[in-house]
């Protein structure tokens, strides 16, 4: 199949090439700099389109005899417009694909917690999977919390927290989280190709492991061998205020790091696991396992 990855120069997207490549798939990537790409062992294994993923005529050119189009872009670090930017550049997405005949659109999103009031982050990423679930193109929606892998925001932000001995501790460390290994997501995303023709729905992906977020922080430090960390309650939790904190010992800008801060609040927990099934897919690493493979790449 001729796949195209879009925001390859990312986490996830850099770890897919490769993996797409490996199933024997030819792959077309959409970047805005190819200088991002430089040093990227399977360059010169994919077709480059450069250009703005906001631009119709760029995703026309992208999606031009593409079988499976992967759509990672997200505007979180873009500050409070990064909403409409999202519903913008899906909705581009999904014209090009039809136009081009593209067969299926995998994209990436976030939990949807039963119940509860969202966060702007997880609104965000829900619009966005209604509009392609909505384009007329047979669409896979991924539904991943924490991505436990290096470059993701979130585990960047729980890797660079956690050397700190002493943490705030809002009522949001009692939060329940399901996280799932890089490894796993990469695994899924491939799968997704191979998917019945008409097949599309959202499906929620997630490691074996349910945590609050303070057990996250410990059983981190335990992995990376900083010892216990110390929760101090807090009674007030201030995103922004959070976020400026964040920014200050993370590399994750402050925009972004309040988006995720803002999310804290919601439970993101998998209710089915449909995907493996269909997929044949073998047990997900657990946390610690996961830590550790991150740790180590």
């Amino acid at each position: 199949m001729r796949t195209l990855v879009t925001g390859a120069s990312g986490h996830i997207g850099g770890a897919l090439v490769p993996a797409l490549l490996a199933a024997g798939h030819a792959v077309v990537v959409l970047t805005r700099d190819r200088a991002r790409l430089a040093g990227r062992p399977w360059l010169p294994d994919v077709e480059v389109v450069v250009g703005d993923a906001a631009d119709d005529g760029v995703l026309a050119a992208a999606c031009a005899g593409v079988d499976v189009a992967y759509w990672l872009v997200h505007a979180l670090d873009t500050g409070p417009g990064f909403a409409a930017a999202d519903r913008a550049t899906a909705r581009g997405l999904a014209r090009a694909a039809r136009r081009a005949g593209v067969g299926r659109l995998v994209y990436l999103g976030g939990p949807r917690p039963a119940g509860e009031r969202l966060s702007a982050h997880l609104r965000s990423r829900e619009e966005v999977a209604a509009l392609l679930l909505a384009s007329g193109v047979p669409t896979a929606v991924l539904r991943a919390a924490m991505v436990v892998g290096p470059g993701s925001a979130s585990f960047e932000m729980l890797r660079h927290t956690a050397r700190l001995p002493v943490l705030p501790a809002p009522a949001w460390v009692r939060t329940r989280v399901q996280p799932v290994a890089l490894r796993d997501v990469v695994t899924a995303l491939v799968g997704c190709a191979g998917l019945p023709a008409g097949m599309n729905r959202a499906f929620d992906v997630a490691g074996p492991d349910v945590l609050t977020y303070g057990e996250l922080v410990q059983r981190y430090a335990a992995v990376a061998g900083l010892g216990r960390r110390w929760l101090v309650p807090v009674p007030l939790h201030v995103p922004a205020l959070a976020a400026v904190g964040a920014a200050l010992v993370t590399p994750v800008p402050v925009d972004l790091a309040r988006a995720l801060v803002e999310s804290l609040a919601n439970t993101v927990v998998a209710g089915e696991d449909d995907l493996a099934s269909l997929l044949g897919s073998p047990p997900r690493l657990g946390f610690d396992d996961a830590v550790r493979e991150a740790l180590a790449g």
